[in-house]
């Protein structure tokens, strides 16, 4: 596929992309024209963004209060009928 067509199909795809999020309120209009815009100099000048550098997972946090394994845990009440 020719490095034109390709540029043109990922700006379009950004381009759909941001309009959902508008649409759905999860990004502003300003916010969606400032991404199409850094995305649209990128494609022109040929710049990849750089891979972002691998983050190291967190170990979750440890449950305050652990249960012995042989405890059971309370069973889920069920909510009460009414009259």
């Amino acid at each position: 596929m020719p490095p034109k067509l390709t540029k043109t199909i990922i700006g379009a795809i950004i381009a759909v992309a941001l309009a959902a999020a508008v649409s759905y309120g999860v990004i502003s209009q300003q916010t969606a024209d400032q991404i199409q815009t850094k995305a649209n100099q990128s494609l022109q000048t040929d710049q990849t963004a750089p891979a972002p550098a691998p983050q190291q997972t967190q170990p979750l946090p440890q449950d305050p209060t652990p249960q012995a394994p042989g405890e059971p845990k309370p069973a889920p009440q069920a909510p009460a009928s009414r009259p």
